[in-house]
């Protein structure tokens, strides 16, 4: 269920940074390898420590110019520390 509900926030996430459209391209390359690396640790079932920390260092590029994609990748923070990781 909480794997369901991460998956859920990635999609969110995916749709607020497709809409982002003034977000830099360096940014948006950091979130986009990011959120890749937290699908592929999904379906490998590995929990990395450093995702949580690399999400939070791509969101600090962008955090006050793009509050919903702030917000979506958020909840993925949130989702991943329910799942322990």
């Amino acid at each position: 269920m909480e794997k369901q509900h991460l998956r859920e926030k990635l999609a969110e996430l995916h749709a607020a940074l497709q809409d982002a459209s003034s977000l830099d391209e360096e940014s948006r390359e950091a979130l986009r390898e990011v959120m890749d690396d937290i699908r592929g640790a999904l379906e490998r079932g590995h929990k990395h420590e450093s995702l949580v920390e690399r999400l939070r260092e791509a969101v600090d590029r962008f955090e006050g110019t793009h509050p919903a994609l702030t917000e979506a990748a958020g909840r993925v923070i949130d989702a991943l520390s329910n799942l322990g990781i």
